[in-house]
């Protein structure tokens, strides 16, 4: 039987959330809710990191969408059979249960919820396509997530051209050509797509005519000029002894996002704490941290990316799944297939009101110290030199990055 491709592609941007799911409420979970939420969130952020140390290149600006790329993996590992689902579910550090697994990430797609984050999920099908029923229940139950029919076979340029416009919509307007000419074609069955779109000001707002030129120093040898945004004010603070560091939190408006910066206190401190985020937990590098007064200085930027993920998640693990004599996806269909590739475009900009990012991903199937009495205020966090930011609800990170140079 001949195989065919299977796309998934992951949007990295505004997060954008267009599925009708329940409304969030005061209701406790019940234990076993709490669980499957608590190791699927735990999860992510282990993936998140460990995709962030596998795709980061020296010298380079980052921006990534991880939960972006998860949500799309998981949809497909809930169709996914042997040791392609183990893979997965390996990579995603997944709990062994599938039905805890769906649970979890609808609880996790439900948390999110909010006016100024929308997520959005969608597969496109080619229509001659036998999709099992069950794939289909779970797909649109755990991650809201509905089929579209597609002519692949006969039209797939007009395929690509209508899951290009979906992602234009649901990331507005920042996420353009998802899909290059060629990546779907007649042989391409299904492309599964995530749509993250986020946009929100800052609970407190720098002041535009405090903004100025600064240097911002790439090494200790080299400088670039930046719009430096400036603000004196209390925020969460702490420094991070073993990561040689400081942190800091910005909330956004409702209190309920927040962007936090990790700035090496060395001009060349970055690549010291990448390495060492590798075997710290994260939980506790974000934990600790205590509301006092600091002069701010950060950087106005906007960054954007396209990344090819296969290679990438082959490296960490995933395999099986881009391997057509190999791939498992017979929860899917039972026409053989296998992931040909996962694309994800993301954008941040981060302003002196606020900021906004978006990310989309898409899978193609086809044939420390503690702050202490004695520190002094205010404190100074001057971010002139590479750092690392991700934003993200309570624990869940939603973007990560960095910030290596101002072009």
């Amino acid at each position: 039987m001949a195989y065919v491709k299977f796309v998934a592609f992951s949007l990295l941007g505004i997060l954008l959330l267009t599925f009708t799911m329940p409304a969030t409420t005061s209701t406790p979970l019940s234990p076993e809710d709490s669980k499957a939420l608590e190791d699927v969130t735990e999860g992510s952020n282990k993936f998140a990191i460990n995709l962030y140390q596998t795709l980061k290149k020296p010298n380079e600006n980052i921006i990534v969408s991880p939960i972006s790329v998860q949500i799309v993996l998981a949809l497909a590992y809930s169709g996914a059979k042997s040791n392609t689902a183990k893979e997965i579910a390996s990579v995603l550090h997944l709990p062994d249960n599938l039905d805890e697994v769906l649970k979890g990430h609808k609880l996790l797609i439900q948390s999110l919820e909010n006016p100024v984050l929308k997520v959005a999920n969608k597969m496109f099908i080619e229509k001659t396509l036998g999709v099992k029923s069950d794939f289909q229940k779970n797909a649109l139950n755990y991650f809201s997530a509905d089929a579209g029919q597609v002519d692949f076979i006969k039209n797939a340029e007009a395929a690509r051209n209508l899951i290009n416009n979906w992602v234009l919509e649901k990331t507005n307007d920042k996420i353009k050509d998802l899909l290059a000419p060629g990546v779907v074609d007649a042989f391409t069955r299904m492309v599964l797509v995530n749509a993250i779109h986020f946009k929100a000001n800052w609970l407190k707002q720098f002041k535009p005519e405090l903004t100025h030129d600064q240097d911002f120093h790439v090494s200790t040898t080299e400088k670039v000029k930046v719009k430096m945004m400036e603000m004196k004010s209390d925020f969460p603070f702490r420094y991070h002894r073993e990561l040689d560091a400081k942190i800091l939190e910005l909330p956004y408006s409702g209190n309920e996002f927040k962007m936090v910066i990790i700035l090496p206190n060395k001009i060349d401190g970055l690549n010291e704490v990448e390495n060492k985020l590798a075997t710290i937990n994260l939980n506790e590098v974000l934990s600790g941290l205590h509301s006092v007064t600091v002069n701010v200085k950060i950087p106005k930027f906007k960054l954007e990316s396209t990344i090819e993920l296969k290679d990438i998640l082959i490296k960490m693990g995933i395999k099986d799944i881009f391997d057509e004599g190999a791939a498992d996806l017979s929860g899917i269909s039972d026409e053989r297939m296998y992931a040909s590739k996962v694309i994800q475009k993301a954008f941040i900009e981060v302003n002196e009101e606020g900021t906004e990012a978006a990310a989309a991903t898409a899978m193609v199937n086809g044939l420390t110290a503690s702050l202490g009495s004695h520190q002094p205020r205010p404190i100074t966090f001057i971010a002139d030199h590479p750092f690392l930011f991700l934003l993200k609800k309570q624990n869940n990170i939603l973007f990560l990055g960095k910030f290596f140079n101002g072009f």
